[in-house]
């Protein structure tokens, strides 16, 4: 900050550039305001950007999933946005990110399955199962929710309420792809009258992965 009495600037009031001038107490103040750095973008910000888009486009897609995968961890406040935090925390920890390995649809503590495995025929994939997995709840009830994710054009299919546990498979239709165009298959098992009654990791398991 300057003061002048009079001076080269007289009674002159407004800006100079970067400088405001103005009269206090009878004196001609003058303040430098602060100069912006435009477009420069540190390398560690750019980066930070280009995780949060990829993971964004990704989220966007499987969306109608994680609204129920992500309820619980979240205590139904701001799924999505837990659900993305999530996600863009495994990416960023990922060895090769760019494949989808990362992803999760659903976070909890009931029990997923055993001996998954995949059967295609035609447009549609028959995802079978095992036991459950130890040490965790689970019931012959469970409800199953299937997604099946085209890992290139993040084309999806879903199925709610695709079977209970207890039937040891459920199928579901594949979205559209092409010749080297990875399909991912997503299962989830779910307490529906547990996430009725209260939240609870308990009510649902993390998600489990499939790769046609």
């Amino acid at each position: 900050m300057a003061y002048s009495q009079e001076g080269v600037l007289g009674n002159f009031k407004g800006r100079l550039g970067n400088l405001v001038v103005y009269q206090m107490n009878g004196k001609t103040v003058m303040r430098r305001m602060p100069v912006r750095q435009g477009g420069v973008v540190s390398p560690h910000l750019k980066k930070a950007q280009g995780d949060f888009s990829k993971v964004m486009a990704v989220m966007q897609a499987v969306k109608p999933f994680v609204r129920r995968g992500f309820d619980d961890a979240a205590e139904g406040r701001f799924v999505f946005q837990r659900a993305l935090s999530e996600n863009l925390k495994r990416f960023r920890e990922a060895g090769s990110p760019e494949h989808l390995d990362w992803l999760v649809l659903s976070l909890g503590e009931r029990a997923g399955a055993k001996d998954l495995s995949v059967a295609v025929t035609g447009n549609e994939a028959t995802i079978s199962w095992g036991e459950a997995e130890e040490g965790k709840p689970s019931a012959q009830g469970d409800n199953v929710l299937l997604m099946a994710l085209n890992a290139q054009t993040l084309e999806e299919t879903i199925r709610q309420a695709a079977a209970i546990r207890g039937k040891g498979q459920a199928s579901l239709k594949l979205p559209k792809s092409q010749a080297g165009q990875q399909l991912l298959l997503f299962i989830a098992f779910y307490d529906l009258a547990g996430a009725i009654v209260r939240k609870d990791l308990k009510n649902i398991s993390t998600s489990q992965m499939l790769k046609v």
